[in-house]
């Protein structure tokens, strides 16, 4: 997000009027405030057991694309910058008695967090064992008998944990399991490929449109004179409260105890539209927008080929049951827009309509997208079921049977498109 214009301001501000009741996920996150964290949202609870295969179909590989677990703020000073501005108010005697216990609340918090900015927290690692557990338990065929995974990951630590976390569960989950694995420039070629998707990438008249959509929803300077009695403290306003969002988001992510006062920092309203802006940032650099030359999905080609050959391996008969590769949110959001998973192929020019299409927290800690592939004595068909964060997941292909069942004949076209 960035500084802001003020064109079509008022526009955007009169049509503000009553959409926020006829918005579905609007009432969501009202529901659980915590799907305003968006991409930092924790990983999701109470995933069924997928529908089992049509008769005669055993499962016999499995492909994964995950994103790291939860982690701490993203941003190498995220802490220490708000640190800086909260400590220098409070010297200054320049907070409100709101801004006060937000920052004798942040005194508590700060030696915690200092210096692990973007780290894997230990929730982040058990939430990749977890989907390992539940991956062994729904597909026992994939692991009776020796079987082999291969596995990668970008060179970013919290990747790297999180690789490892999956495959140590594994290995003590099955006495035969034995894997291969790398990490780090070879493989960040494809899981995370080097493209500028930023705002500055963007047409003029979208940065001025996204401008005016964030001024028409955050409403800066009454939000933080609730905090601040005088605003020169902060040297640029709007990258404050979007980083101290980022630091409210990732509250949930952390081990460490967590005051409750900090839990509280914004109003339900605050934070759904906070979301709001953010989704259609999000959207911008990493889906399929209609308004920008959609980088990101584009760049998605080598891994999806990657994808395509490996299974095409498994189905001749390779001897990996299990190709396993971890990245981002910056990799799985625009795999999950090309290959329209759960419609996130969605394309709009209307932030307000994007919502209901498109949203962030359906990307959260440890998101994943697996493909289950079966095979059947008495037919031809090679079957391969979708799950999106553990739970049957839909393409724009014609399904092979109920419980997100696709031919492999399709799936595998779609992958090379």
């Amino acid at each position: 997000m960035m500084k802001k214009t003020a064109i079509f301001l008022c526009l955007l501000l009169a049509a503000h009027v009553g959409l926020n009741a006829q918005s579905g996920t609007y009432d969501a996150i009202m529901a659980d405030l915590r799907l305003s964290d968006g991409v930092h949202t924790m990983y999701p609870e109470g995933q069924a057991v997928p529908t089992p295969a049509p008769r005669g179909y055993k499962p016999f590989y499995i492909s994964h694309l995950g994103r790291h677990g939860a982690r701490f703020a993203l941003g190498s000073t995220a802490y220490g910058d708000q640190w800086a501005v909260w400590s220098s108010a409070h010297e200054k005697g320049i907070l409100t008695q709101e801004g006060e216990e937000i920052f004798q609340a942040y005194a508590q918090l700060y030696p915690l967090v200092k210096n692990r900015e973007g780290n894997l927290t230990q929730k982040g690692q058990e939430q990749h064992r977890r989907i390992a557990r539940e991956m062994y338990r729904n597909y026992p065929a994939v692991f009776k008998g020796d079987t082999k995974a291969r596995a990668v990951s970008t060179g970013v630590h919290r990747v790297i944990v999180s690789m490892y976390s999956f495959l140590g569960q594994l290995a003590e989950l099955d006495k035969d399991f034995s894997y291969w694995a790398d990490y780090g420039y070879p493989y960040q070629d494809y899981l995370l490929p080097k493209v500028i998707d930023m705002p500055n990438s963007w047409p003029q008249e979208v940065v001025d449109k996204f401008n005016a959509f964030a001024d028409g929803r955050i409403h800066l300077s009454a939000t933080l004179q609730r905090w601040f009695t005088d605003l020169s403290v902060i040297a640029d306003p709007y990258r404050f409260l979007e980083q101290l969002h980022v630091v409210y988001g990732t509250l949930d992510n952390l081990d460490v105890p967590v005051p409750e006062k900090l839990k509280h920092i914004f109003t339900p309203d605050e934070l759904y539209n906070l979301w709001l802006v953010n989704n259609y940032d999000e959207y911008l650099r990493l889906g399929l927008s209609s308004e920008v030359e959609n980088i990101r999905p584009a760049s998605m080609t080598a891994l999806l080929t990657d994808i395509a050959l490996k299974a095409d391996e498994a189905v001749a008969g390779g001897p990996v049951r299990l190709d396993l590769r971890f990245a981002h949110d910056s990799t799985l959001a625009p795999v999950l827009s090309r290959l329209d998973v759960n419609g996130m192929g969605y394309r709009t020019a209307d932030p307000l309509e994007l919502q209901e299409h498109w949203r962030t927290f359906d990307i959260p800690m440890a998101c994943n997208l697996q493909l289950i592939f079966f095979r059947s004595r008495k037919s031809p068909d090679i079957l391969v079921q979708v799950l999106l964060n553990g739970r049957e997941a839909t393409l724009p292909l014609e399904m092979a049977a109920p419980g997100s069942f696709y031919r492999w004949t399709d799936v595998s076209a779609l992958l090379r498109r």
